[in-house]
């Protein structure tokens, strides 16, 4: 029986993409480079924070340094900012209760900092919702290498083949197929459907209520 539902966060759990896009922005600016318009941040999100980044700068100024001065900069804003624009996405909290009731473990992997994560699932999400948070951390890898999961894994005391992952991205998609678990993929999120076909054991979604039908049907 899978028991063990892990969630990324930012495009499944929670819209952040416009407090995300805004705080890149002011990154950018405070380090002397151009900016972009709101719109295109669903092209550029996805991945870890150095990735992210290195698509954010140009290509002439796409340098290490460069990139440690833009994710030190966004870092410090987007810790200190009040994202008034971050929300669950419509019936998800609804949804984790009913799993809960389930009897279901439920648990965050995400590529944003662990504490920023915390921040995020703590102030959008009822206590004790979530029975694990992985999020990124210098010491560990992260998506799409399956080092979260199997972490998550071991918190929650249970093994891989307990697991469903549901995510919006390509990393989401590869952290599952190389973990060898099942993903529902979420279409609400910054992703895009052609890369589901990285994965066949991969279900595609597009609305809450799909999505809990293919929760309960994988359980």
């Amino acid at each position: 029986m899978r028991d063990l539902i892990i969630f990324d966060c930012d495009g499944t759990l929670v819209d952040t993409i416009s407090d995300v896009a805004r705080c890149f922005n002011m990154a950018l600016a405070t380090c002397g480079f151009p900016q972009h318009p709101i719109e295109e941040y669903r092209e550029f999100v996805g991945g870890d924070l150095e990735t992210v980044v290195s698509k954010l700068l140009p290509s002439e100024s796409n340098s290490s340094d460069n990139i440690n001065r833009v994710k030190c900069a966004y870092r410090h804003i987007y810790a200190e900012d009040s994202k008034p624009n971050t929300v669950p996405f419509d019936g998800m909290v609804n949804l984790l209760r009913k799993l809960k009731l389930h009897n279901i473990l439920l648990a965050v992997n995400s590529n944003k900092a662990q504490v920023l994560t915390e921040d995020v699932i703590n102030k959008n999400f009822p206590k004790d919702l979530f029975d694990s948070i992985v999020a990124y951390d210098e010491c560990r890898p992260s998506k799409p290498d399956p080092y979260g999961v199997k972490m998550i894994c071991s918190q929650c005391g249970r093994k891989l083949d307990s697991v469903i992952y549901v995510g919006d991205g390509y990393s989401d998609i590869l952290t599952a197929k190389r973990a060898g678990i099942p993903c529902v993929f979420v279409t609400w999120g910054q992703g895009n459907l052609d890369d589901c076909k990285e994965y066949k054991d991969s279900l595609i979604v597009n609305d809450i209520l799909e999505l809990e039908r293919a929760l309960m049907n994988l359980l």
